[in-house]
Order: C-alpha cells, then sequence, then structure tokens
C-alpha cells in the first residue's frame, strides 16, 4: 500500500494534532520512533488521514487524531502529569490499574465508550511515545507529563482564540 507522505494541516486542527502532522510530514509520512521500552515503533499517516497506524497497534481506530488530543487533555486536567494506566494487564476500568483519568482509562471511556468495570484495550505505549517524539509530552514511567515548551505554546494559542 502506498504511503501518504503528506497531510494537510488544517486550522481546525488542535495544536496537538497540527505538531504531530507537522513533525510526520517532514518525515515524509513515516518515520519510526523509539517506545519507553527502548523497542523500535514504526508510524505513518493512516490512509484515510484520520490518524496514524503502527504495526504495534493491529486494531483499526486506535491513533485516531482524537487519542492524541485527549491524552494530551486527560495530563493537563491532572495537572500536568497523568499515570498511563494499565489496560494490557487486564485491567478493568475504574480499578487502580486502570482509572478513568488514566491516558488508557480516559481514551478508552471518552473515544470508545468503555464503561468502568469492562476491559479496555491499551494502545497508550505506542500514543505516549508519538506525544513524546512530538515534543509534546514526555513519555516517563508509568506517567504522561506535559512538556513546558508546549505547555507555553499552548497557553499563547488559547488566548489568541
Amino acid at each position: 500500500m502506498p504511503t501518504i507522505t503528506n497531510v494537510e494541516i488544517k486550522d481546525t486542527d488542535s495544536l496537538v494534532v497540527k505538531k504531530i502532522k507537522a513533525k510526520l510530514n517532514d518525515a515524509d509520512g513515516q518515520t519510526i520512533i523509539t517506545l519507553y521500552s527502548g523497542d523500535s515503533c514504526d508510524i505513518r499517516f493512516a490512509e484515510d488521514a484520520k490518524g496514524l497506524v503502527s504495526s504495534k497497534i493491529p486494531s483499526e481506530d486506535q491513533l485516531g487524531w482524537e487519542a492524541f488530543d485527549a491524552a494530551v487533555e486527560v495530563t493537563m486536567n491532572n495537572g500536568g502529569k497523568a499515570k498511563k494506566g494499565n489496560a494490557q494487564s487486564g485491567a478493568k476500568l475504574g480499578s487502580a490499574k486502570l482509572m478513568v483519568n488514566s491516558v488508557e482509562g480516559y481514551i478508552a471511556n471518552k473515544l470508545h465508550g468503555v464503561e468502568e468495570g469492562e476491559g479496555a484495550f491499551g494502545p497508550s505505549f505506542v500514543i505516549c511515545a508519538i506525544l513524546d517524539w512530538a515534543e509534546i509530552c514526555k513519555n516517563e514511567k508509568s506517567f504522561l507529563s506535559i512538556e513546558p515548551m508546549f505547555l507555553e505554546e499552548y497557553k499563547k494559542n488559547n488566548k489568541e482564540e
């Protein structure tokens, strides 16, 4: 399948999406990033340009633009630092391992309609790595935190609206 090398950055895109699109556009639409574990991870634009795809995430629609916005939103809502969550362990939403205000819990609930007590898919290991690569967040052990430079840009952009 052909690789999309460039996607339009729209005025209506969030700052998060604009930054990811711009960086991946600069890389001709595909690149290899490093996961927190140190493993390599391929990312590229989805064919429909509604997000990204990676061989590490077999399920479709897990890396849509909304997932990146939601990850940053929950991190901001938690004072700039949010637990990643641990859906891959089989944890149920609302449990200590998969709190609703964790990155994975928030995405599962907000975007995929997962209710408390249900299991969820855990793509945050790739989402967090992409946000780190795009210099939006810092991908730390068990946590995602907002990069200070991004926060400044975010605050500046929101004042202009």
